[in-house]
Formats: C-alpha cells, sequence, structure tokens
C-alpha cells in the first residue's frame, strides 16, 4: 500500500468510525501502527488486510466501505490537483483523464497483479468502463467516480453490465452524465 494511500486511509477510518478505530484496525489486521506498510510485502495485500479488519470491527460490508473510500479519496484527489484539472471538465473528462494518467503511472511502475482498465468513451457524456483485478476493487472505482461527480455537482447514471463480485471474469461498466448543477 502506498504511504500517500496508507494516509488517506487513515483519515477515512478516523473520520467515518472515529479516531481510535484506526490503531483497532491495525492490530485486527494483524498489521501494527509501526510498521510501514508499503513495505508489507505485496501492497494490495495490506489493503486487503485493512479492509476485511474493517469490515470485522464495524460490521459494515467490505464493498460499502470501499465505496465510501472512494468518495473520501475522490475528495482528496480533487484537492490536491485542482490546479491540473481543468474546471470545464465534466467528471467523465476528469475520468478519461486519470485513466490514461494511471495508465502511464502502471507502466513505469512495474508491481505485481496490477488492475487493468479501460475506459472507452462513447459519447460526450459517455463512457465504458472494463476493469479486471484480483483484488475486485470495482466498489472503490465506483466510490471514485461518484464521489467527484457529486463534489463537482453532477449527476451520474451507472449501469453495471458484469461485476466482479457478481460472479463475472471482469466489471463492465456504463456511466452516463445526467446532469450538471449551475456554476455558481
Amino acid at each position: 500500500m502506498s504511504t500517500s494511500l496508507q494516509v488517506a486511509f487513515g483519515k477515512f477510518v478516523s473520520v467515518r468510525f472515529g479516531a481510535e478505530a484506526w490503531s483497532k484496525l491495525l492490530h485486527d489486521s494483524a498489521l501494527n501502527a509501526s510498521m510501514d506498510l508499503a513495505s508489507a510485502g505485496n501492497r494490495g495485500d495490506a489493503l486487503a488486510l485493512l479492509l476485511m479488519a474493517t469490515a470485522r470491527v464495524t460490521s459494515e460490508q467490505s464493498a460499502a466501505v470501499l465505496e465510501e473510500l472512494g468518495a473520501f479519496l475522490a475528495g482528496q484527489l480533487l484537492s490536491r490537483y485542482r490546479e491540473r484539472i481543468d474546471p470545464a471538465w465534466t467528471t467523465i473528462d476528469l475520468v478519461a483523464f486519470a485513466s490514461r494518467a494511471l495508465a502511464l503511472w502502471f507502466a513505469r511502475n512495474e508491481t505485481a497483479h496490477l488492475p487493468a482498465m479501460r475506459c472507452i468513451r462513447t459519447g460526450e457524456r459517455a463512457m465504458r468502463i472494463v476493469y479486471a483485478s484480483r483484488r475486485r476493487l470495482c466498489p472503490l472505482i465506483r466510490g471514485l467516480i461518484f464521489g467527484a461527480a457529486q463534489r463537482r455537482g453532477e449527476t451520474l447514471v451507472w449501469t453495471e453490465e458484469r461485476c466482479l463480485l457478481k460472479g463475472a471474469s471482469f466489471c463492465e461498466i456504463l456511466v452516463e452524465l445526467q446532469g450538471r448543477a449551475p456554476a455558481a
């Protein structure tokens, strides 16, 4: 798990579940607070351990926690990269740009078990997302996209044609921009 994701996950857990929850999750997940999660073997394994611990400690479903985490991260990312984001972009434009940037990052940072994700524009206000990963983090993607749309005052329609969590070998999602709040 990258250090920035670790910090963001810790902030999310503290805000959503309380200040003591992060330490409890680290303990329950067999990781300890002094351990650098980025060096905990496979990065995704540390995230998986924390997500399982979150589900146990909070009695929340992992998918729901992942989606909430995605929405939280969307706010963090939009704030961090606001100078690189064209205000005229819709969430669809933003996802298209981000998917190209992630593909370049994954190509430079060879790690095991990279997710496969393609975002294909199907119109000015729509795209098809195809995603596959052994980690099955599709709720995180949904949270990121809906979180970004919410912060940008947009309404999206999300249609899952296939989903890893429902037994498919990959996710296939249609996302369409329905509306945008008037600029203030």
